[in-house]
């Protein structure tokens, strides 16, 4: 069975969205599922904090990457690319990655030709039948060729959002471009929740603001778990490390299990997969 294909959304930098998807993968490995981590984000950065197993030298990098695929792939020919996590352990035998490069912004160039925006969904057919899930870490904006591809390929989006006025706002704008444009990326697409990052419980505003995030799709669309800034959660990015190696990062993993766990048993019951 074709695993669910989750894309990662936000209009607003900044929002913690590439170290969510992140601890979300590393809690799929932890849970004994095989992973696609596909880099989205010309930034890269997801690939460098997965240590992504990936060429030094600058044009075999391009190929290498998600740059080169993505121009005409044949049918399947992400494989080419795939390289396992550099973490070690269950993460690199359960996590792969489809690598980013900066020179992906480049697609952009290719927008109008016929079937531009199914070249991600072409490129990961057959593949994805060895995995679990699929992650697709997206850029963070909504208008671009980049973000057509991925939701095209995308069965549900998750929204990472700060308790924060512009980022709810930025939630919301995602909302509304699924509802635009749907019909012209995939018909099947669902906007199937939210994950608030940066969470202080002490704060009256983060709690006014997590509320107003709830009446975008409803309650039930926000995910129970709210993740707080800890220091643990920059040092694990900047030494590209899993949060169990990192000082002070074992209550981030509980919280990314539970993350996960709630993920996956919505998206059962968003695409209807029997129990």
């Amino acid at each position: 069975m074709t695993p669910p294909h989750w894309a990662i959304a936000t209009h607003k930098g900044g929002v913690g969205k590439t170290k969510l998807i992140e601890l979300v993968a590393a809690a799929a490995a932890e849970a004994g599922d095989r992973v696609l981590f596909v880099d989205m984000d010309a930034q890269a950065n997801g690939t460098r904090r997965l240590r992504a197993q990936i060429p030094t030298d600058p044009a075999q990098r391009v190929d290498a990457s998600l740059a080169s695929v993505l121009q005409r792939p044949a049918k399947g020919e992400i494989e080419r690319i795939l390289v396992p996590c550099g973490w070690g352990g269950i993460y690199s035998e359960r996590i792969t990655i489809a690598p980013s490069h900066l020179d992906l912004e480049l697609l952009a160039q290719t927008a109008m030709q016929a079937n531009s925006s199914r070249r991600l969904l072409t490129a990961l057919a057959g593949v994805v039948d060895d995995f679990d899930v699929v992650l697709i870490d997206c850029p963070p904006n909504l208008l671009s060729h980049l973000i057509d591809n991925a939701w095209t390929a995308s069965d549900l989006l998750w929204v990472s959002t700060e308790p924060e006025f512009d980022a709810v706002e930025a939630a919301r704008r995602v909302c509304e471009r699924v509802d635009a444009d749907r019909d012209m990326l995939n018909p099947e697409l669902q906007v199937a929740g939210f994950i608030i990052n940066r969470y202080r419980q002490s704060l009256n505003l983060h709690k006014k603001r997590a509320d107003e995030v709830g009446g975008i799709l409803g309650p039930d669309a926000v995910c129970p778990v709210r993740f707080p800034e800890l220091v643990a959660l920059k040092n694990g990015s900047e030494l590209a490390k899993p949060m169990a190696e990192v000082d002070g990062g074992r209550a981030m993993t509980t919280l990314a299990k539970d993350t996960y766990r709630w993920m996956r048993e919505r998206s059962d019951k968003l695409m209807g997969v029997a129990a």
